[in-house]
């Protein structure tokens, strides 16, 4: 027969070990947050440079055509599968709007929460220059049309614009948001499913 002091021991233990194991869980797996932005609101600022460390892309300067920003990175898989159908609205739109793929945090790292068989093992980049080399091997290894710009190691616009794990904000020429879709784990691939009536929309009431 257990002893009812050992057995009570035994059962505060496991409970204090249960308690720590959700506590780590919580710490690794960050909350997902939709931000404070709304569509009509002004599109918060930036100045990113492209994977080369050369270009550098402000948001200011892109007034005068819709822009089409795009948010994730290549260790979240429902954003890369989203990539064949944001790079067909690309092309569709090239010329006629901007865009632009901003690499941000990694969802899954090898360091992280990673995920068995993800077809990219990445751990967390901690250099704006590792950032950029991972974003360069992400572009080549999908063929990815669509321009790269490469988010602060701070994650800097990935706080502004509250896109992690994936999202995708649509603007108008005058950089006011006129779509920010959801921060979710298919946020981009819902949006883009919207996204060619909403360009249609604005290019039609261009002046």
């Amino acid at each position: 027969m257990r002893h009812p002091v050992h057995y009570g021991l035994a059962m505060l233990i496991g409970m204090a070990c249960y308690g720590e194991a959700v506590g780590q869980a919580k710490r690794e797996r960050p909350s997902i947050r939709q931000g404070n932005l709304k569509d009509g609101d002004m599109a918060p600022e930036f100045s990113l440079k492209d994977t080369e460390g050369k270009q550098e892309v402000k948001l200011a300067d892109l007034k005068g055509k819709p822009v089409v920003l795009i948010f994730g990175s290549c260790t979240c898989p429902p954003f890369v599968s989203s990539t064949q159908e944001t790079d067909k609205l690309f092309k569709k739109y090239q010329g006629k709007a901007h865009f632009y793929l901003v690499y941000i945090r990694e969802a899954h790292p090898t360091d992280g929460r990673a995920i068995a068989g993800n077809q990219f093992q990445v751990k967390s980049p901690t250099s704006v220059a590792e950032r950029q080399a991972v974003a360069k091997q992400f572009a080549e290894r999908l063929k990815v049309s669509i321009p790269i710009l490469v988010d602060t190691i701070d994650d800097q616009v990935e706080t502004s614009y509250s896109c992690w794990p994936n999202r995708m904000y649509i603007l108008d020429a005058q950089g006011k948001i006129v779509d920010k879709g959801l921060a979710s784990p298919r946020g981009v691939a819902s949006s883009a499913q919207r996204a060619s009536t909403l360009l249609d929309k604005l290019l039609s009431s261009a002046p």
